[in-house]
């Protein structure tokens, strides 16, 4: 928030300033009678405004709630709050029968000599109902000028709508139950016609029951799949017998059908017990001797025949077993072949009998489907004939009218009030018509005023200063000092300009948070742009400050500065998750500002802070224009009023001077606190 000028002071002990001669004036018969017009047409707009205010009749008011249930079906649970059937008995409440059933119990219950003279037309100006929002609540009001008829009439008009709600739901109950008594038997004939038609479909089509695996199509295409399975199984195992036998005889070993192992085991045994004998012979006798002796020829002429023998049968086993193993496979093939064969034939058949047991199912769930509906209908029925809906109307009397005791309009004093303020306006208003209507041209006195010099604020200052330094210097002296700093009465005055001793302390009293603000503002900122500053717009690194929003700019990071921002977390310290007000971070400036106990810390503002930056720049001797890439926008008036603070010569660009604020850099040091 910038600093606000300094009050003008205009001097009062200045020699120049004189008191003015009191005129003299005699007052004339028009402002003798003044007062007189001013009492009479306050008093006459007062009568009148009063009149009307006291005689206007008064209006009363009476008022009751009810709550309203919608009528859902007489079996079914109530609903919650229904915005449509309150919509409904707002119409209901106001409609002519029901007004006249009103106007007869009011008759009744009060007697012709209160409710004389009143007619349908006269309740339906006088009542009203107003809907509670997002409830079934609903409110009666009654307004009239006779506050002993509202509550009865009020009464009675809920008595009449109970009734009414009373009559509803009776006629509601026996309604529904003649309602699900008719559709209760007409679900019972829709379901035997339902179940004649299922028995003519399910022997049209030769369905046995409701499951697909026990009727002949399904069953027979069952089989063949269970058999083509056990034959694909077969005709696996041959080919694993038929490779097994191929790959022994191609290795050597002996192979013979399995009906023939026994035996060729017994000659093989016999024929390993005759080579024992021939090799014992040998051992024990010589050849000659075994050929003289014919009980010891004859063993090695058994061991030839046995060998041969076996020879033989190794043979033509291993003949029989491949021919066997061959013939095995080409069976269990062909067994394959016809199964599927056979399923290609009778797919036709058994994919027309699946469509036809579809659909056979799908008419045993609509017979089912049709009778739950009729078991929940039958339950319905019971339920109706159970509930007791008749002795429980669905309408509830919150609160009963009562006589009013005071009226609702109109207010009579406080119309008093505006009457008493209205007369003394038109009082007033009259004066000036009066005087506008009578004026004439008369001689006035001339007082001739003295000659009086209004001073700006650099003027007021300087002579403030010269007074509080004394008499050294007299007025004729300072004469051309005021000369030389005063401006242009209606120039708007520059903000305080801080002397680097002032930062100091200014440095000194801040806290943490404190500090980074001042620095950012000593370095071209403005509050609303310290206040957005997040943490990734420090590069701490490289030593800059990245300065988004609308004058968006990249600036060096002052030693100082960056040595209080690495000692916040978060940095900076103000951060968080909503940014905060610049009116907080003024605020806090002009605490710490009362805290440094500087002179006239009321002026000790951003506004302040950033004139003296800008002020260091200009006499660095910055280029005017170069001041928005450092400060950022800068009106052009106000650019050309930093000139006069120009050194002589040639401006210099933003990059050529020394940016960073003498009371920021690192050897001017302030202790951290």
């Amino acid at each position: 928030m910038p600093a606000l000028p300094p009050p003008i002071d205009f001097l009062p002990h200045s020699p120049e300033v004189r008191e003015l001669p009191a005129p003299e004036t005699q007052l004339p018969p028009k402002a003798r009678r003044r007062p007189l017009l001013f009492a009479g047409a306050f008093l006459v707009c007062l009568a009148i405004s009063l009149s009307y205010v006291w005689l206007r009749e008064a209006v009363y008011e009476a008022t009751a709630s009810l709550l309203t249930v919608a009528p859902a079906a007489i079996d079914q649970p109530e609903a919650a709050a229904n915005v449509q059937h309150v919509t409904v008995q707002e119409h209901t409440l106001l409609g002519v029968p029901l007004l006249e059933q009103t106007l007869r119990d009011l008759n009744a219950a009060t007697g012709p000599e209160i409710a004389a003279g009143v007619t349908v037309d006269d309740l339906r100006n006088m009542l009203s109902v107003k809907a509670v929002t997002d409830t079934n609540v609903v409110e009666l009001h009654a307004r009239g000028p006779r506050a002993e008829l509202l509550a009865p009439v009020v009464n009675a008009w809920i008595d009449a709508y109970q009734t009414v709600r009373e009559r509803a739901v009776r006629e509601s109950k026996d309604t529904t139950y003649f309602a699900v008594q008719e559709e209760f038997e007409k679900l019972g004939r829709q379901i035997e016609a339902k179940r004649e038609e299922l028995d003519r479909f399910r022997r049209a089509h030769d369905i046995l029951s409701k499951t697909g695996t026990e009727n002949q199509a399904m069953a027979r295409l069952n089989g063949l799949n269970n058999a083509l399975n056990k034959a694909s199984d077969e005709e696996v195992q041959a080919k694993a017998r038929l490779d097994a036998i191929e790959a022994a005889i191609a290795r050597g070993d002996p192979v013979v059908p399995p009906r023939e192992a026994q035996g060729l085991a017994q000659m093989q045994a016999r024929a390993q017990q005759l080579r024992e004998q021939v090799k014992d012979l040998r051992r024990r006798f010589t050849p000659q001797y075994v050929a003289l002796q014919p009980q010891l020829k004859l063993i090695p002429e058994q061991l030839e025949q046995t060998e041969a023998a076996i020879r033989k049968m190794l043979e033509e086993g291993k003949r029989a077993a491949l021919s066997e193993a061959r013939q095995a496979y080409l069976s269990a093939g062909q067994s394959v072949r016809e199964i599927r064969r056979q399923i290609e034939a009778h797919k036709h058949e058994a994919a027309e009998f699946t469509a036809r047991f579809a659909e056979y199912e799908a008419r045993v769930a609509d017979l089912e489907q049709l009778e739950k509906l009729r078991r929940d209908t039958e339950a319905r029925l019971a339920q109706i004939e159970a509930k007791p809906t008749e002795k429980y109307p669905q309408l509830q009397v919150v609160e009963r009218a009562y006589p009013p005791t005071s009226p609702l309009w109109p207010d009579y004093w406080r119309d008093s009030g505006i009457a008493v303020a209205g007369s003394l306006a038109a009082a007033l208003a009259f004066m000036l018509i009066y005087d506008f209507v009578t004026r004439r041209e008369q001689g006035q006195p001339f007082i001739k005023l003295p000659d009086i010099r209004v001073y700006s604020v650099s003027e007021n200052l300087l002579l403030r200063r010269q007074q509080d330094q004394g008499p050294a210097l007299s007025q004729p002296e300072a004469a051309p000092a005021l000369a030389e700093t005063s401006t242009p009465a209606l120039e708007r005055p520059f903000p305080r300009e801080l002397s680097e001793p002032e930062l100091r302390q200014l440095l000194d009293a801040a806290d943490l948070r404190g500090r980074q603000l001042l620095g950012l503002l000593l370095s071209g900122l403005s509050l609303a742009e310290a206040a957005a500053l997040r943490a990734e717009d420090f590069d701490l690194a490289g030593n800059r400050l990245l300065v988004r929003g609308g004058s968006p700019r990249t600036l060096p990071l002052a030693p100082r500065l960056k040595a209080w921002l690495t000692q916040a977390d978060p940095m900076p310290a103000w951060c968080s998750t909503d940014p905060p007000e610049p009116d907080e971070l003024a605020a806090h400036i002009a605490c710490v500002a009362a805290d440094a106990g500087l002179p006239e810390p009321g002026t000790v503002d951003a506004e302040a802070l950033r004139h003296t930056y800008i002020l260091y720049l200009v006499r660095q001797g910055i280029r005017l224009a170069e001041l928005e890439r450092v400060v950022g926008k800068v009106p052009v008036k106000t650019a050309a009023a930093y000139a006069r603070f120009s050194p002589p010569g040639p401006g210099l660009r933003a990059d050529a001077v020394p940016l960073v604020h003498p009371t920021l850099r690192a050897e001017n040091p302030v202790e951290a606190g």
